[in-house]
């Protein structure tokens, strides 16, 4: 990239893979700000990281399971003093970063604006993260929304950006092209055997966990399917190729929005159990690729659509693969970015 040095926030092991050719195309005094996570301490440490050598401050998660309100706001106080310092050291040094970039992780920004970084960049796909919005409002100079953003989640945040006069950039394009491949619809048909199926499932802590977590355990006895459960921070033998693998099943069961969506844009047919709303998902459901159920109490809704993502799944195992549109979002970013 074309730009000077950059503070990159990682807060989500997505955020790695969605920022990854930026940072190994970005300067070499480059800042990494990465949150202290298994998933992305696992995707740090592993041998095939393919970031390049940069200098990465490790900062704590201010929320997770079993984090109390007063921690919360401790491990918030200590991260902001930490990246303020760092930040503020490198003015000093005459490497000044100018501009921070970060996807739902608005501290950061804060800390930016009391180092007086001129550009600070706030990416977000969470129509619902109203905390971050509110501390994003304050603390960043623009503003990039994901694609079918619903405003009516929001909060007014959108409203509120256009108000005070932030720049806000509206995507096309999905965030998960800019890291994974556009499938093909030719598949090879399996005549023999019972469905796979990848079960993405969730510990909970998240800022939103609470109110959208569904467990989806209690469908698969009655699936009549071969299911391979990952949990969150599960160890895996390659941290980085997880969005890739979950195309080797014939189908997806997910707690995730993240997975469901990397899913769906590879082609797989996919049941998302959980009560969250989010508008980049909206162009898929209805599709054959994107099912939802936000409960797993049985009735007629629930094996409804359990149903017609079975059916969705066999169609594909049949060799009918499904046409998936593509974005440049890797295109309309750098665009924004640089």
């Amino acid at each position: 990239m074309g730009s000077g040095p950059t503070c990159w926030v990682l807060d989500h092991p997505a955020h790695l893979q969605l920022f990854q050719s930026f940072i190994q195309e970005g300067s070499p005094v480059d800042i990494i700000v990465a949150t202290k996570r298994g998933e992305i301490d696992t995707m740090l440490s592993h041998p095939n990281n393919p970031l390049p050598q940069r200098h990465i401050v490790r900062v704590p998660r201010p929320v997770g399971r079993k984090v109390l309100p007063i921690q919360r706001e401790i491990r918030a106080f200590k991260r902001l003093r930490a990246v303020t310092s760092i930040l503020k050291r490198r003015r000093l040094t005459g490497k000044p970063i100018e501009k921070i970039v970060c996807k739902g992780a608005p501290l950061e920004l804060r800390a930016a604006k009391k180092a007086k970084i001129e550009r600070r960049i706030y990416l977000t796909d969470t129509e619902v993260n109203h905390l971050a919005h509110r501390h994003a409002l304050s603390t960043a100079t623009e503003v990039i929304l994901s694609a079918n953003w619903r405003e009516h989640l929001d909060g007014g945040f959108h409203d509120a950006c256009k108000e005070q006069g932030l720049k806000v950039h509206q995507l096309e394009g999905e965030l998960p092209h800019t890291y994974l491949t556009q499938p093909s619809t030719s598949k090879i048909a399996k005549e023999e055997g019972v469905p796979t199926i990848f079960h993405r499932a969730l510990l909970g802590g998240g800022i939103h966990d609470k109110e959208e977590l569904v467990p989806a355990a209690p469908l698969i006895p009655d699936l009549g399917m071969e299911v391979v459960t990952m949990t969150e921070n599960q160890p895996i033998n390659d941290p980085w190729g997880l969005p890739r693998y979950v195309s080797e099943f014939d189908g997806v069961l997910s707690e995730s929005v993240t997975l469901a969506h990397e899913a769906v844009c590879q082609g797989i047919p996919t049941l998302l159990v959980s009560k969250a709303q989010r508008g980049f998902l909206d162009g898929y459901l209805g599709s054959s690729l994107l099912f939802r159920i936000d409960s797993t109490v049985k009735g007629p809704a629930l094996n409804h659509e359990v149903a017609a993502w079975r059916e969705a799944v066999q169609m594909c195992r049949r060799g009918g693969g499904i046409a998936v549109g593509w974005s440049n979002c890797d295109n309309e970013l750098r665009r924004i970015i640089d």
